[in-house]
């Protein structure tokens, strides 16, 4: 991109996924000399703000979306806060419009969040959610896409983080038939790092997203993990929470890594137990680590990522109700699973390009 820019860049605060792939955008964008503003609030916020602690993080109202304790109350439970999201999405996009005038910003980057739009500035919508599966059926789903494609056609661009050949990550998600007329494919987003380390005898259980299901899962793989002679390490995914549980005798827990104490425990351990958030699983094949994944009870996205990734044999994936961590850990020793070589430092070119067609080289 052009020297000099003011981007202001604002990931959802729906889990922390959104979030950390932000994460090389924002590094790449500070190499390039540009002068960063980020905003959030919440574990979002505390994130980004441990990352970069010299960037001004400003405050704006998060979506706050809860989720419910059983798979099958998921979708009634997102239709009950539907009025909610979308005064968070008229929200933003006031908040855009008064803080524009502040601090004039050149580009306004929004990941995921659909009110940030704005004819100020030039603006990128990220997202790897173009195909609909609400579980409704496929009315509803085409209903919701025409609906979310007229907020992401408000933008001047929108940058799918996933290749746009046949060895894709998300399949549907991200290749839907119909799709906006501003989408860009920029390859997979990750901040990790695949360097060298000695792997050790550990199992990593890196645990994500909203609760009441961040803590279900922790409690279920505990309780497990307790019983096995392995050793593990929870990462708690909770940046913002001072409350740490005391050690077992083979359980070492973590509330938060940062990005590269992270990168290292990932490449350090054997086997890594997490969830099916797409951020997580772009992470483990730019490093070629094997996973266990628990897709989110009820949440379609992830349960299609899932069937899909174990179809591939990318990864073994398990139900929430059913989760088996002992046979899960035998199966990893029994197969080896072949990850694909993908293209990690698109995104570079496509921020220039960007940055090329609108302000010049």
């Amino acid at each position: 991109m052009g020297k000099g820019l003011k981007v202001l860049i604002i990931p959802l605060d729906w889990g922390l996924g959104h979030a950390t792939r932000c994460i090389p955008i924002i590094r790449y964008l500070i190499a390039k000399g540009h002068q960063i503003t980020l905003a959030g609030e919440g574990k979002t916020a505390s994130l980004l703000k441990a990352e970069f602690p010299n960037i001004t993080m400003l405050h704006v109202r998060g979506y706050s979306i809860s989720y419910a304790k059983k798979g099958w109350q998921f979708i009634p439970s997102i239709l009950f806060q539907v009025p909610k999201i979308a005064f968070t999405i008229f929200h933003e996009n006031r908040w855009l419009k008064k803080n524009i005038q502040i601090y004039q910003w050149d580009i306004v980057i929004s990941d995921n969040r659909y009110g940030l739009y704005t004819k100020h500035a030039k603006t990128i919508f990220i997202t790897h959610q173009l195909g609909m599966i609400s579980g409704l059926g496929k009315i509803a789903d085409g209903m919701l896409q025409k609906i979310l494609y007229h907020f992401i056609e408000r933008f001047d661009r929108c940058f799918v983080p996933d290749s746009e050949n046949e060895t894709n990550i998300a399949g549907n998600l991200s290749h839907p038939k119909l799709q906006p007329n501003n989408v860009k494919y920029i390859g997979p987003i990750s901040r990790m790092e695949n360097t060298h380390h000695t792997e050790e005898d550990i199992i990593l259980l890196l645990l994500s997203g909203p609760e009441p299901q961040r803590s279900i899962l922790e409690n279920i793989l505990i309780e497990q993990a307790s019983k096995l002679k392995h050793q593990f390490i929870c990462v708690r995914g909770l940046p913002s929470d001072k409350n740490k549980l005391e050690d077992l005798s083979n359980i070492q827990f973590i509330n938060h890594l940062q990005a590269k104490d992270l990168n290292t425990y990932i490449l350090k351990s054997k086997l890594v137990v997490c969830r099916t958030g797409y951020s997580t699983v772009m992470d483990l094949l730019k490093l070629q680590k094997s996973a266990i994944m628990v897709p989110t009870p009820g949440q379609t996205e992830q349960e299609y990522l899932a069937k899909r990734l174990n179809k591939l044999g990318w990864f073994s994936i398990q139900v929430q109700q059913n989760i088996d961590l002992a046979s899960g850990i035998q199966h990893f020793h029994d197969n080896n699973a072949t990850l694909p070589h993908m293209n990690f430092e698109g995104y570079r070119k496509s921020l220039d390009d960007f940055s090329i067609q609108y302000f010049g080289a």
